[in-house]
This record gives C-alpha cells, sequence and structure tokens, in this order.
C-alpha cells in the first residue's frame, strides 16, 4: 500500500449498492462529527442514510482506486450549492488506512471542476472541526483561507479557479487573509 500515492483514482456516483461501505466511511470513531447521526432522524440504516444523501446531494461520489475499482475506500461530495453567490461546500471522508497518500486532495481536484463546469461555482468552501489537523493541513495545502468560525467547526474558502500555490503565496503575505462571506 506504499505506493497509493502514484495510484489514480476513480469517482463514481453513489448508488444504493454503496450504502453499507459509504455509511462505514462517516462511522468512524476517529471522526469529530457524524453527519448521519441527527436528533430528528433518530437511528437510520445505512441504506436510509445513503437514500438521504441522494436526495440531498446532486453531487455524491464513491472514491476508489484505479486499481481495485470495486472497492469503494472513501466518499466525495458537493453540497449547499448558492447559486446567488456562485459558492459550494465539498466534503468527504476516507477509510483510515487511505488517509496521508494524496487520495482525497486528487478527489478534491475532480470535484472542483465539476462545480466548476456543471455548476459554474466561482468559489468552494470546506467545513473542518477544529481538532481535525490533518484535514486542516489538506485544505492548506490545497491553498483555501481560513474564513470563519463558529463554535468548534472552521468554515475555509476560496476562488475556484486560484492555484494553490498563488492562495499560499497571497495567505502568507497577507497575514493569514480573511475571505468575507
Amino acid at each position: 500500500m506504499d505506493n497509493l500515492k502514484a495510484d489514480p483514482i476513480l469517482l463514481r456516483k453513489l448508488t444504493i449498492d454503496d450504502a453499507v461501505i459509504f455509511d462505514n466511511t462517516y462511522a468512524r470513531p476517529e471522526l469529530f462529527w457524524k453527519i448521519n447521526i441527527n436528533d430528528e432522524i433518530g437511528n437510520e440504516s445505512a441504506e436510509d442514510f445513503t437514500k438521504r444523501m441522494l436526495w440531498l446531494c446532486k453531487y455524491v461520489y464513491t472514491i476508489r482506486l484505479k486499481s481495485n475499482p470495486s472497492q469503494v475506500i472513501g466518499s466525495c461530495v458537493l453540497y449547499n450549492w448558492n447559486k446567488k453567490k456562485k459558492e459550494i461546500f465539498f466534503g468527504g471522508s476516507l477509510l483510515p488506512e487511505y488517509w496521508g497518500k494524496g487520495i482525497m486532495p486528487n478527489a478534491f481536484n475532480q470535484m472542483i471542476e465539476m462545480a466548476k463546469y456543471c455548476l459554474g461555482a466561482s468559489f468552494i468552501k470546506i467545513c473542518i472541526h477544529e481538532d481535525n489537523q490533518p484535514a486542516t493541513r489538506m485544505v492548506k495545502k490545497l491553498g483555501f483561507f481560513n474564513a470563519s468560525k463558529e463554535n468548534e467547526l472552521i468554515t475555509y474558502t476560496r476562488p475556484i479557479d486560484l492555484p494553490p500555490s498563488t492562495a499560499k503565496l497571497i495567505q502568507k503575505n497577507n497575514g493569514g487573509f480573511q475571505q468575507a462571506i
């Protein structure tokens, strides 16, 4: 598994057949919050959770390695499209054994192209728990700025067309540029 950094990924539209593994990518104790826990919904099955995500999100995909396309190793999603502001959120999760291999940034880059060309998005945002240091490092490498903090969640944002290297320079030179939301 050491050579995964070079292994390309495939994104496939989420289906009900992926329900159990999709639910498992969000049900790990390593995560600081879980999207499928909701007081109003109660304990829903993996299938019900998957159906709800398919209903809520037009752009929800499983992540697979090109070398093993039958195995789901994570998921990614574009959600909360704001047509007026031309901004959308990105989210995702990977099984722990695939962390740190460059897989989520690869998935992000594919999803950002989808946001740009399918929706016409100009800004992309990511919401992360303040204690999730691996995700925080990833979004900073991808050129996101610290936009706002509410309770324990930090929302990072960046223009879609801004290359990560340019964003890092702006952030460094401006001492932590704040994007107005």
